[in-house]
């Protein structure tokens, strides 16, 4: 089970999120929970991009791991 967070908010701001939630048939908890989490994911898949990135600039910088990843190939998966 996950910690429990606290989170204070601004008057006005806790309002327009309640309202937010009341929309969507949420409480304010589950709103906020679900937009953390979105939030946490979309962090999660550009750190992983900013990697591939990285990957890609080394190989352009380095031609022998070029290509040994030329030599070794792309995995296709897992064959049956």
């Amino acid at each position: 089970m996950a910690g429990t967070l606290s989170v204070r908010l601004a008057p006005e701001d806790r309002s327009v999120l309640e309202d937010a939630a009341r929309k969507q048939g949420k409480g304010l908890s589950t709103f906020v929970r679900d937009l953390a989490e979105a939030e946490a994911r979309r962090v999660r898949r550009e750190a992983i991009r900013e990697e591939g990135q990285h990957v890609v600039a080394h190989l352009a910088r380095h031609p022998e791991a070029r290509a040994e990843l030329e030599e070794i190939g792309t995995p296709l998966g897992e064959l049956p």
